[in-house]
This record gives C-alpha cells, structure tokens and sequence, in this order.
C-alpha cells in the first residue's frame, strides 16, 4: 500500500455499518404490504442489488417498484440514522491516509442525497475528494463506471489505487481494471471469488503500515 495514491471506499457495508437502518426503513415497507419481517442475515446481500433489484426482492413483487422505491428514498432521508455507526478503525485509517497526503473517494451505488447525509452524519464527509454515487453513473458496480470516473477526475494511475469494499460488485469492478482489492467482510457473508487476489480484513487498523 506504500505506493498508493488513491484510495476509493465503498460505503454501507465498508465504512458505515447501516444494515440496521435499512432493515428497520426496508420492514415499514413490509408491512405496509402486510409482508413479514425480514431479518439482519438478509439484508446484506439485498444492499448490493442496487435500489430497483432491492425493491423488487423486498415487496416480493415487480410491480410498483418505482413507488416503492421512492418511498423507501423518502423515508432514509428523513431518517435520522440513529442506529448507524462507523466500523471499527474507519476514522484512524482516514487520518493516517490523509497524514500521509494519499487521496480519498467513495464509489457507491447508493443515490447521492442519501450518500451525502450519511457522511455528513458521521462527520466524514471532509476526507474524500471524490464522491460518485449511483446517480453519477449510467453503469452502477459492478460496472467499472464509477472507478473510471474517479480515474479520469484524480489523473491517479490504477496502479497507484486500491480499492475497499464488501461485495462481490466491488470486487468484480476492481478487477475489471486490475485495482487492488481488499475486502472487508465484517458484515459480508458473500466469498469473494477468486479470494486469492483480494486482501481480507476486518479491522480498519490492521490496514494502518500495512
């Protein structure tokens, strides 16, 4: 990590623990529909789908997907991510990335609006330079889109980047450009394929002079 310039973060599932807020905002919908409860070992998975693809498996139905979907939108925003916190390390390794002068993106799928009232509410919002979210992209991961995106606004080199994620959509959008991945699989019951060529961690500090 030594020759790193770059460092570009997903976000739910990496640094911010917010599977609680999605399942608690994803139940109001459920019940709405007279759906039972879906539980914390389920939502994981349904956070990498994507908005449309989440929805769909939610009301269990693809129909209404659009209402659904804003309505869930709605909701999360005005929602005051009480149940959120960062991972263990997150705030360290920032520091220690920022002390070393090496830059900081976030790629998410998730809209812009929600990405930045989740930053900005756990105060983090000021260490990354660059922030592309679902809306900034045609292609969301695991399309490669939103790390060309980042590429061509740094002028920073692939190889002088790596990339953190929890998913197999990060992982399959790092290794469409040969990125260093290293996976964070705290909350992750996904196996990374090809796990050879991704770093496995669990604590932001362990990455600290690594």
């Amino acid at each position: 990590m030594n020759i790193s310039k770059l460092v570009i973060f997903d976000l739910d599932g990496t640094l911010v623990d917010s599977d609680k807020t999605v399942i608690r905002i994803l139940n109001t919908l459920r019940k709405d529909l007279n759906l039972s409860s879906l539980n914390e070992k389920d939502v994981h998975l349904l956070l990498s789908l994507g908005g449309d693809e989440m929805i769909k498996k939610v009301i269990e139905s693809e129909e209404d997907v659009d209402k659904y979907l804003k309505i869930f939108r709605k909701r999360y925003l005005d929602d005051p991510l009480i149940d959120e916190q960062l991972f263990d390390g997150v705030v360290n390794y920032l520091n220690h990335l920022d002390n070393k002068g090496i830059q900081m993106a976030i790629l998410t799928n998730k809209p812009k609006n929600l990405t930045i009232k989740t930053i900005k509410r756990h105060k983090i919002d000021n260490f990354f330079k660059y922030v592309v979210t679902g809306d900034d992209v045609i292609l969301k991961k695991p399309s490669s889109e939103g790390l060309e995106k980042i590429i061509k606004m740094s002028s920073i080199s692939p190889k002088n980047i790596i990339m953190i994620g929890d998913s197999i959509f990060d992982f399959k959008a790092a290794n469409l450009l040969s990125i260093p991945f290293f996976y964070h699989h705290v909350s992750s019951n996904q196996e990374i394929i090809n796990s050879k060529e991704a770093e496995k961690f669990s604590n932001f500090n362990d990455l600290i002079d690594q």
